[in-house]
């Protein structure tokens, strides 16, 4: 392993350990956990802003150079992240927009799939849909997060920064989608309700989904 290929800024990377060492009595550091400290000094060195967020684009020339199977790697990462930078529900929800809003996702059927190359956000992305009642189906893929619209729009509905406003314009258009026959909901009430009690069993219809995405998209990207 040569860290000078590897480390891009030098000074952040020393200084990174160094604030690491300086905590605990010289030497009293377990291999493992010094493990640790150097490689998320190397993964702070790559960027200087959400360096874990962005690791993707550094990944397969770490897992050559330290010489690590991609799962080895995934889970140093992993265990790196889950020390020394905690993901916050909020950090899940903005990474999850973010995606969504730059169009970094596809359609697989009836299902939208978001890439979550992050080992520890595409564990908190999980946890997240599953206390919501959301159901992620990752089963094929566990780098990926797999929702289908109703789960969707759930996450949409229940951000804490989206606006009446904006709501009420995402309410309508599913209105309209319904009674255009691109989704259907299953339910004894015909319109679509905000406490989502009709909610439940909505479905795209073919490729109207992604029309349906992207008119959401277009609301939550307005600003009132």
């Amino acid at each position: 392993m040569e860290l000078s290929k590897i480390v891009k800024n030098h000074q952040a990377f020393s200084e990174r350990i160094l604030t690491e060492l300086d905590k605990v009595p010289f030497g009293s550091l377990q291999k493992v956990e010094l493990e640790l400290v150097i490689l998320d000094a190397i993964i702070k060195s790559l960027e200087p802003i959400d360096s874990y967020s962005n690791l993707e684009k550094h990944f397969s020339h770490l897992q050559s150079l330290l010489k690590l199977t991609q799962t080895q790697l995934k889970n140093k990462i992993l265990a790196a992240q889950l020390r020394y930078d905690r993901i916050s529900e909020q950090d899940t929800e903005k990474y999850i927009l973010k995606s969504i809003q730059k169009g970094e996702f596809s359609i697989d059927g009836s299902n939208i799939i978001i890439p979550i190359f992050n080992p520890l956000l595409n564990e908190k992305a999980k946890i997240y849909f599953e206390t919501r009642g959301i159901i992620s189906d990752t089963s094929f893929n566990k780098t990926i997060l797999k929702i289908n619209l109703n789960g969707f729009i759930l996450f949409i509905f229940q951000l804490d920064w989206i606006s009446n406003i904006q709501k009420n314009k995402i309410e309508k258009i599913l209105n309209k989608e319904k009674s255009d026959g691109s989704i259907i909901v299953v339910s004894d009430d015909n319109k679509f309700s905000s406490d989502y009690s009709n909610f439940e069993a909505l479905s795209a219809v073919g490729s109207n989904l992604l029309s349906i995405i992207n008119q959401v998209i277009n609301v939550m990207n307005q600003i009132f």
